[in-house]
C-alpha cells in the first residue's frame, strides 16, 4: 500500500464517508470500501489521483459526468450515489459490488463456452443499451470495468468517467489518448473521438476474449496495439478456438468492424443481433467446451490499466480521409455513407501505388522530424488530425435541441451544463463557451449552459414521519426547517408530524422555510375534586373535562355528606387523559337507628339498652326518682334517628 493510499484509510470524507480499506488501484483512481455514516450503508469510494484532482477543468467535467452517470439507473449498471470533494480529494460514491472483475474470471477460466460467454456479454450490452438510450457513451469498456457480484449479477462500472479524464488530459496537451489500448476503437486512436459504436467495438473485443481467453490485439506496447486497431482486423475467434460457431464469429466481426458505420448503431442493436445469433445455435454448439488454444494464454499486458498513450511510444499512424468517421456528440451519431471494411494491402502493390506510398512515407517522416522536437510527434496523429475548422454558430436563445443541431452541422461536439434561471425558460441556451464566429477545429467541445427554469424544490412527503426523520429530509431538499409547532393530538403519537406548511409537494425557492406541526401526544387533563357536590353537578364537571364517569352502585352512609352527594372519587386528583374513567361514590346520608322502647324499665337497664343501640342517654328525675323506673322517653319508640342522638329519660 502506497503512502498516499494508506493516508486515506480511516479518514471521513465530506463529513460522511469513513474510508475503510483499499479494494483496487488503477491509472486514474484508487477504489476503497467505505461506510456512509449518514445512511449507515457500505459503499465504494473511487478517489481520483492527486494530479487529476488539481486540474480545475477535470474537476468541473468530472462533476458533470458524475451527475450524468448518477441519472443512469439499470440493474446491470453500478449505481452512482454521490460525488464530492474534501480538501485535496475528489471522489465518487458508488454501489459496493462485492465479488470480482471479469478480468479475474478470464484469467482464472480462460476461454469460455458460447453460452457462458453470452451470459457475461448479454448484461453488458443491456447496460450499454440503457446508457446509449440516455445519450451516454461509456468510452472505456473492458473486463476491468465489468464486475461480477457474488450472486452472479453482472454490473458495468465507470460510465462517463473516461470522458472526464479525456477532458482533463487534453486541456493541458494534445499528446494523450486516454484508455486501455487493447480495447480502443480505431476512431478513438486516430481522432480521440467516440460515440455509442465505439462502445460496441470494445464489447466485441471483450466477447472475443471471453471465447478465446486471449486478446484480439496482443502487443508489447500501447502504441503497437493502437496501431493494430487502426490497420488490422479482429481475427476470427474460430482460428484460435475451433468450437466457436460461424454465427458468433460473424457477430464479432460486425461489432468490431474498423469502420464505425459498419457496426451496430448502439447497444440495443447489438443486443438484438446477439440474441438472434444464439437462437440459431444448438445446445451442443452453445455448450461446446473450448478446444486447445492456439495462442499464448498469458492474458495480462503491462498496459492493461487505463493510462495515456504518450509521444515516447512513437509510432506513425497514417490517417484516413477527414470525415471517414461519424461525428461524436451527445446526440445520435450523424449518418455517413457506408464504406467497405478496409482490407490489408496486398503483398505486391502496383508500382505507381508503391511510389505514392513511398513519397507519402518520406513526407510523413519529414513531418515527424519537424514536429518531433516538441515531443508531440505520435500524439499529433492520435489527437489533432488535419486542420479542419468551423465557425461557432449563434447559440444563445436557441432550445437545446436546436443548438445541438447547429453545432452538429458544423461538426462541433456538444457539452451541456444546466443552470437554474428565474428569467429564462427551461431548455433554452443561456450562454455558450465560445462566442459566435469563433473558428474551432472539428470535434472541439462547445459547452452550452442551458436553463432549467427557476430553481424550485418540492416540499417532501413528511407527514406521518417523526420530527427527527422529517428535518433532514427537508434540509436534503434544499429547504429550511422552521420552528416546529407543537400541538396535542389524541390519536397521533408524540413526536410525529401532523401537518406541514406549505403543503407537501409545493415547489419552493431554495432555503424557503417549511413549518412542521408536530404531535405532543395526548393532552393531559386535570382531574377536578368533586366530593361534596351533588351527583349531577359532579358528573357534568367531569364529563365536560373529557372523562368518562362511572357511578358506584353501592352508596355509603356519611355523617358529613348529605344524601345524593359525592362521598369519594377514584382517582381523587392529579391528571388523566381524555376518555379516562373517574368513579364516583354517592352518599346515603347519615345512618338512622330505630329507637327501642325502655318505658317501665329500671334506669340502669334502660340506659344500657339505648347506649347499645348507639344513642346517647341522659336522666331527668321526677319526684326525686326514688323508684328508679323510666316513666317517659324524649323520642318515641320506633322512630328512626341518627346514631348518637341524645334521648332523655324521665325516672320516678
Amino acid at each position: 500500500m502506497s503512502t498516499a493510499t494508506s493516508a486515506v484509510i480511516d479518514r471521513v470524507l465530506d463529513g460522511r464517508y469513513r474510508v475503510e480499506s483499499v479494494l483496487a488501484q488503477g491509472g486514474m483512481a484508487a477504489v476503497y470500501s467505505a461506510t456512509d455514516l449518514r445512511l449507515d450503508r457500505r459503499v465504494a469510494l473511487k478517489i481520483m489521483h492527486a494530479h487529476l484532482a488539481r486540474d480545475e477543468e477535470f474537476v468541473s467535467r468530472f462533476r458533470q459526468e458524475a451527475r450524468t452517470a448518477a441519472r443512469l439507473s439499470h440493474p446491470h449498471v453500478v449505481s452512482v450515489f454521490d460525488q464530492g470533494e474534501d480538501d485535496d480529494l475528489v471522489f465518487l460514491a458508488m454501489e459496493l459490488v462485492e465479488g470480482r472483475t471479469l478480468r479475474e474470471v478470464i484469467t482464472e477460466h480462460g476461454a469460455h463456452s458460447v453460452r457462458d460467454a453470452v451470459a457475461y456479454l448479454d448484461p453488458v450490452l443491456q447496460a450499454l443499451s440503457a446508457a446509449h438510450e440516455a445519450g451516454l457513451a461509456h468510452r472505456d469498456v473492458k473486463p476491468e470495468n465489468v464486475l461480477i457480484r457474488a450472486d452472479g449479477t453482472v454490473k458495468v462500472a465507470d460510465f462517463g468517467l473516461a470522458r472526464a479524464v479525456t477532458a482533463a488530459t487534453s486541456s493541458h496537451s494534445n499528446e494523450l489518448v486516454w484508455g486501455t489500448a487493447a480495447y480502443l476503437a480505431p476512431e478513438q486512436v486516430e481522432r480521440g473521438r467516440t460515440d455509442e459504436r465505439s462502445d460496441i467495438y470494445s464489447a466485441g473485443l471483450l466477447f472475443y476474449e471471453l471465447l478465446t481467453g486471449v486478446k484480439a490485439f496482443p502487443g508489447d506496447s500501447p502504441v503497437q496495439v493502437a496501431y493494430a486497431h487502426v490497420h488490422g482486423e479482429v481475427p476470427r475467434a474460430a482460428d484460435t478456438i475451433r468450437t466457436v460457431p460461424a454465427e458468433i464469429d460473424a457477430f464479432i466481426q460486425w461489432a468490431s468492424a474498423t469502420d464505425p458505420e459498419r457496426r451496430p448503431t448502439d447497444g440495443s442493436a447489438a443486443l438484438t443481433e446477439l440474441r438472434h445469433s444464439i437462437q440459431q445455435l444448438s445446445d451442443g454448439e452453445l455448450d461446446a467446451l473450448p478446444g486447445q488454444q492456439a495462442a499464448d494464454p498469458d492474458l495480462t499486458q503491462a498496459f492493461d490499466h487505463t493510462r495515456p498513450l504518450r509521444p515516447t511510444d512513437t509510432v506513425a499512424v497514417p490517417r484516413q480521409v477527414p470525415g471517414h468517421y461519424a461525428k461524436t456528440s451527445g446526440n445520435k451519431p450523424r449518418k455517413t455513407k457506408a464504406r467497405p471494411t478496409p482490407q490489408p494491402p496486398p503483398a505486391s502493390a502496383p508500382p505507381r501505388r508503391r511510389r505514392r506510398m513511398k513519397v507519402a512515407g518520406w513526407l510523413l517522416g519529414i513531418l515527424l522530424v519537424l514536429i518531433g522536437a516538441t515531443g508531440a510527434g505520435a500524439a499529433w496523429y492520435f489527437t489533432e488530425g488535419p486542420g479542419v475548422h468551423s465557425p461557432v454558430p449563434t447559440l444563445e436563445g436557441l432550445t437545446e435541441t436546436d443548438a445541438r443541431a447547429a453545432l452538429d452541422a458544423e461538426s462541433l461536439d456538444t457539452v451541456v451544463e444546466v443552470e437554474y434561471s428565474e428569467t429564462i425558460a427551461p431548455d433554452v441556451v443561456m450562454a455558450a463557451s465560445h462566442a459566435p464566429g469563433t473558428s474551432l477545429r472539428h470535434g472541439t467541445d462547445v459547452t452550452l449552459t442551458v436553463s432549467q427554469g427557476p430553481e424550485r424544490y418540492a416540499v417532501p412527503l413528511v407527514i406521518g414521519r417523526t420530527l427527527d426523520q422529517a428535518e433532514p429530509m427537508i434540509e436534503d431538499a434544499n429547504l429550511t426547517v422552521g420552528e416546529p409547532e407543537l400541538v396535542y393530538d389524541e390519536t397521533i403519537p408524540e413526536g410525529q408530524v401532523i401537518s406541514v406548511e406549505p403543503e407537501e409537494g409545493t415547489e419552493l425557492k431554495p432555503d424557503a422555510e417549511v413549518t412542521l406541526t408536530v404531535s405532543q401526544g395526548r393532552e393531559p387533563i386535570e382531574i377536578s375534586d368533586v366530593t361534596g357536590e351533588s351527583q349531577g353537578d359532579a358528573e357534568e364537571t367531569l364529563t365536560e373535562a373529557g372523562f368518562e364517569v362511572v357511578v358506584n352502585p353501592d352508596r355509603v352512609f356519611s355523617d358529613s355528606v348529605e344524601d345524593g352527594d359525592v362521598v369519594s372519587q377514584t382517582p381523587a386528583n392529579g391528571t388523566g387523559f381524555r376518555g379516562d374513567t373517574v368513579t364516583l361514590t354517592i352518599s346515603k346520608g347519615p345512618e338512622l337507628i330505630e329507637v327501642p322502647s325502655v318505658i317501665g324499665k329500671q334506669w340502669g337497664e334502660a340506659e344500657q339498652t339505648l347506649k347499645d343501640a348507639g344513642f346517647k342517654v341522659s336522666r331527668k328525675d321526677v319526684l326525686g326518682g326514688y323508684f328508679g323506673t323510666v316513666r317517659t322517653q324524649s323520642i318515641d319508640a320506633g322512630e328512626m334517628v341518627e346514631k348518637d342522638t341524645e334521648i332523655v329519660l324521665e325516672v320516678v
